[in-house]
C-alpha cells in the first residue's frame, strides 16, 4: 500500500518544488563537512500487518499527530501502535532497550547519533527547524509585565538602544527578580532543557556582554526555577498553581496549540517570541550560538551540550517492526501537504532535508528528497 502513496506523493512533491517550499538559508563560506564511518548493518523489510509505532520528542506531537491523522486516511490498513511523545533522551533509550519504535524523532542533532549510533541506527535526516520561545503565565503581575514590554520591544526598532534596554527589563524580571520562578526541564531527557539555559546565556552574551549574567541568576539558585523531566510537567505547574510564572523549555513547535488549549480552559497564558540571535531558530546566527555551551551535573553525571539551532531529526532504526509504514509516514512529511502541517505548528522544513551519518543507509524512497551532509557543508558545524 505505501508504494502507492509513495508514487502519488513524489508527484505531489514535483509539483510542490515548483512553487518553492522554505529552505534554510544558505551561508557563502563552506564548513568542512563531518565525516561518520558507514555503518555495514542492512535494514531488513518488514510485513505491512507489523505495528507502526513513532517515539518522537514531545514537541513534535501536534504535528506528528496530525500527520498521522492524515497517514491512517492515506493507508486505512496501516496497525498504528501506541506513539510515544516524550523527552528526546527517553525515547531514544527506550529505542535501545525495546527496539519497538518503527520510527525515531529527536529535537536535536545529537540525540540519535549519542544513543542509537551505530548499533540501533547509522543515519539522521534533518527535517526542520523550530525557535524557542517562552511561555507566559499572563494570571501573575509579573507576567502581564514582561508580555507588554514583549510588545513594546515589538514597536521599536531592533537593535537600537531602546529596544536593547526593554529586552534587558524582560530577562531582568524573567531571570534577576526574586518573586519570580521560571520552569524548565531536564537537560538529561530533553533538550529543551540544556537549549533554555542556551537562550539564558545568550541572553546574557548580547544584553550585558556576560553569558554567566542571567544564568547564574537562575541555576545558582534552587528557589528560581522549578525542573521536570518534559516541559508538559511545567505547563501543568502553571496552570494549576502559578507556581512558575516562565516556562523558559518551550519551543514554538509545542508553544503554539498548547497555550491555546489552555486558553480555551479560561486559563490566561501565551508565548512570547525572542530575538533571533538567541532563539536558537535561525541558521544564520549558528556562529553566534557556538560562542556559548552548558555543562550540566546530575547524579554525578556531568556533561558539556552545544548550543546549536533546534533542529527535528528522524531515522529508521535498524529493527524498525514496520519499515515500510515509516518510509511511507516520511514520504508524507516531505510533501508539500506534510511541509504546510509543520509550518503550521511553527516548524520550518528543511529542504532538501539533510542527513547525517550513513547516506547509503537511508531507503531508496526517500533519497529524492535527501541530500548528505557533505552536500550542504555549511551545516556541518551542528551536528556532533
Amino acid at each position: 500500500m505505501w508504494l502507492y502513496l509513495a508514487v502519488g506523493l513524489i508527484i505531489g512533491l514535483a509539483i510542490g518544488a515548483g512553487v518553492g517550499y522554505v529552505a534554510v538559508p544558505r551561508k557563502t563560506a563552506a564548513i568542512t563537512a563531518t565525516k561518520v564511518s558507514a555503518t555495514t548493518t542492512t535494514m531488513t523489510s518488514t510485513a505491512s500487518s507489523a505495528p507502526f509505532t513513532i517515539g518522537a520528542a514531545g514537541t513534535l506531537k501536534f504535528s506528528f499527530s496530525q500527520l498521522l491523522s492524515m497517514y491512517k486516511a492515506y493507508n486505512p490498513s496501516i496497525v498504528e501502535g501506541q506513539p510515544l511523545f516524550a523527552g528526546s533522551g527517553e525515547v531514544a533509550q527506550k529505542e535501545a532497550t525495546t527496539q519497538v519504535f518503527s520510527l525515531v524523532a529527536s529535537a536535536d542533532t545529537t540525540t540519535i547519533p549519542s544513543v542509537l549510533f551505530p548499533k540501533y541506527a547509522s543515519y539522521e535526516i534533518a527535517f526542520g527547524v523550530t525557535q524557542m520561545v517562552v511561555i507566559v503565565d499572563l494570571e501573575t503581575p509579573a507576567g502581564r509585565e514582561v508580555y507588554s514590554l514583549w510588545r513594546q520591544a515589538q514597536q521599536e526598532t531592533p537593535m537600537s538602544a531602546e529596544w536593547n534596554q526593554t529586552w534587558e527589563r524582560i530577562f531582568d524580571i524573567i531571570a534577576l527578580n526574586s518573586s519570580t520562578v521560571v520552569g524548565v526541564s531536564n537537560p538529561f531527557t530533553d533538550p529543551s532543557g540544556y537549549q533554555a539555559q542556551c537562550v539564558l546565556r545568550l541572553a546574557g552574551l548580547a544584553f550585558m556582554h556576560n553569558a554567566s549574567y542571567y544564568w547564574d541568576a537562575v541555576y545558582n539558585n534552587v528557589n528560581k526555577y522549578q525542573m521536570r523531566n518534559t516541559e508538559i510537567d511545567l505547563l501543568t505547574l502553571m496552570y494549576a498553581n502559578s507556581s512558575v510564572q516562565f516556562i523558559l523549555s518551550a519551543y514554538m513547535s509545542n508553544a503554539m496549540p498548547q497555550t491555546e488549549a489552555y486558553q480555551a480552559k479560561g486559563f490566561n497564558m501565551t508565548y512570547i517570541t525572542l530575538p533571533p540571535f538567541i532563539n536558537l531558530g535561525n541558521m544564520s546566527y549558528v556562529n553566534f550560538y557556538h560562542q556559548v555551551n552548558v555543562t550540566w551535573t546530575e547524579l554525578g553525571q556531568t556533561k558539556t551540550f552545544a548550543c546549536n539551532p533546534v533542529v527535528y531529526t528522524t531515522t529508521i532504526p535498524f529493527s524498525a517492526p514496520n519499515q515500510q509504514a515509516a518510509i511511507g509516514f516520511l514520504l508524507l512529511l516531505f510533501s508539500p501537504a506534510g511541509q504546510r502541517v509543520l509550518e503550521s505548528y511553527g516548524i520550518n522544513p528543511i529542504v532538501p532535508a539533510v542527513v547525517y551519518g550513513n547516506y547509503s543507509a537511508v531507503p531508496a524512497p526517500l533519497k529524492p528528497f535527501t541530500v548528505p551532509l557533505a552536500n550542504e557543508s555549511y551545516l556541518s558545524s551542528i551536528f556532533p
